[in-house]
């Protein structure tokens, strides 16, 4: 039941209906994240998601909150390194209502000035609650540490200091020059016809093409590198990873199941061998991350600084083991029925089907009914694995990121030692 129309200003809309739902779910994404951000305006992208919800030619903050809060679902937003997406989950009855705050928010924000250095406040404050998280924070570290400068390095929210600095005037012609048609993405999922769904976001077919162009990006470049966060906390969180893949990559399926072999479940490699094994840590995985132009694979693990070195030691063996004996038709199979049995439970949930919808189009142009990629990840082969566990898992490529109570000499120290494992 998916469907695709383009409006005549490049606008493109997807839907897929689910008639056997009493719920719709739906999403407008912007093409633009902290990645289009340059060093003076890093976290723009974030705070006027923010602003979008703070007044209306409309609304006041207060009526729109109101408002909102009396359809009775979900309305919110997100900003990643990619993309920005407003997004709404409603009982199919308030299909119209929910239709009207997204393109008000879109088309009626007015970024009133009082409301900015509020704001400002709400967003430091969120940077400052998110460095208080170590378990989160680890993840932004290592991919500044693999990126660098490069734009997919940048934090989301940016920093206090550029916060600080952001006008009224920089809101809008930021908004002028990336909310533009060619980069917006409806999509809907749920009790909904698509013919019903293009009339109703009919608005933004108004929308003129008159912004900045969209900028190629080139791929980063990646060293071995180590970054220490010292701090004084119970346990040490790192992260200690490689390349990775970009999103469209035709390898994207071998990667995912390499991750769910070292690190994607109770029976994987490094849960076995880290928490089950030797009770170094409550919680190992491994995890890959994809963007237009790159990728990262990445294990994390928090424990105590008495035992963060032997769990370091532990993942690089693991590293040099599947390279050079590569991986059991056992764990490759069950990492397949894993991965299918995941992604069937995920299609049962219209939310993550929007944004499936919207990411597929976003990255791809076209959709890929369930089966195919149940397909794909059926072809993948032992070879297929042992390749690409050869090119990703080289020693120039390693990085570790750590938050706690250790020195950068000591994680250097154990790094030094990989050629042995």
């Amino acid at each position: 039941m998916y469907q695709k129309t383009i409006l005549d200003n490049g606008v493109r809309i997807v839907t897929e209906e689910m008639p056997y739902l009493h719920s719709v779910c739906l999403g407008v994404l912007i093409g633009v994240g902290s990645k289009d951000e340059t060093p003076e305006n890093c976290g723009i992208s974030h705070f006027v998601e923010h602003m979008r919800f703070k007044g209306t030619n409309k609304r006041s903050v207060k009526e729109l909150s109101e408002v909102i809060d009396e359809l009775g679902g979900h309305v919110d937003a997100s900003t990643g390194r990619e993309y920005t997406c407003y997004y709404a989950k409603v009982i199919d009855s308030k299909l119209p209502h929910a239709v009207d705050i997204l393109s008000e928010i879109f088309f009626e924000s007015t970024f009133p000035a009082e409301e900015i250095e509020r704001e400002k406040e709400v967003v430091n404050e969120e940077i400052k609650m998110y460095e208080d998280s170590p378990d989160e924070m680890i993840h932004d570290l290592f991919v500044q540490s693999m990126w660098g400068n490069h734009p997919l390095g940048r934090p989301i929210w940016g920093s206090q200091k550029v916060v600080n600095s952001l006008t009224r005037d920089m809101l809008f012609t930021f908004c002028n020059d990336y909310y533009t048609p060619d980069r917006i993405i409806i999509s809907a999922t749920g009790n909904v016809s698509h013919k019903k769904i293009v009339d109703m976001f009919s608005s933004f077919g108004q929308l003129k093409n008159q912004g900045s162009e969209m900028r190629k990006i080139c791929q980063p470049d990646v060293s071995a590198n180590i970054m220490v966060q010292e701090k004084d906390l119970e346990q040490v969180h790192f992260c200690l990873g490689t390349i990775g893949l970009p999103y469209t990559h035709e390898d994207r399926f071998v990667l995912r199941l390499l991750s769910v072999i070292m690190g994607g479940g109770m029976s994987s490699r490094l849960f076995q061998i880290i928490r089950e094994e030797r009770a170094l840590a409550y919680d190992v995985h491994s995890y890959c991350a994809s963007h237009q132009e790159a990728g990262i694979f990445a294990v994390n693990v928090g424990t105590s600084p008495e035992k963060y070195k032997e769990c370091i030691e532990i993942i690089l063996k693991e590293f040099g083991e599947i390279k050079r004996n590569g991986v059991k038709v056992s764990e490759l199979e069950k990492a397949k029925e894993r991965m299918k049995s995941v992604i069937a439970l995920h299609m049962e949930d219209s939310s993550y089907r929007m944004s499936r919808l919207a990411e597929q189009e976003f990255f791809f142009g076209k959709h890929y009914i369930v089966d195919e990629i149940l397909l794909k990840i059926d072809k993948v082969a032992m070879d297929d694995i042992n390749r690409l566990v050869y090119l990703l898992f080289d020693e120039k490529y390693f990085n570790l990121t750590a938050i706690g109570p250790i020195k950068q000499k000591d994680c250097a120290q154990i790094m030094r030692q990989v050629k042995k494992y």
